[in-house]
């Protein structure tokens, strides 16, 4: 964060539709781990996740049950401020 400071550089302006689309999923249905993701996705989703990961909008918040233990993943709250959110009860409801 510190090094973006430095040289003068921001979080960039704006989200890809695949970061979109991860980003959505993993706040509807935090905690959830990379593989579900991807399995609703269809698609590999490591370098999206890194991606956010990096932007400060998502966090890994602990470690799942499931064999191998992997990383669950939640938003942060600069994901809250970058929407304009209160806190996630704010989301609007999903549409089916």
């Amino acid at each position: 964060k510190w090094v973006r400071k430095m040289l003068n550089k921001g979080k960039p302006a704006r989200l890809s539709r695949p970061s979109i689309e991860t980003l959505a999923i993993i706040a509807y249905r935090q905690p959830v781990t990379r593989s579900e993701i991807e399995s609703i996705r269809g698609v590999n989703a490591g370098h999206v996740i890194k991606a956010l990961m990096e932007m400060q909008l998502v966090r890994m918040i602990g470690r799942s049950d499931l064999p191998g233990r992997p990383f669950l993943c939640g938003t942060t709250a600069s994901f809250l401020d970058h929407f304009g959110l209160k806190s996630l009860k704010d989301l609007e409801p999903i549409k089916k």
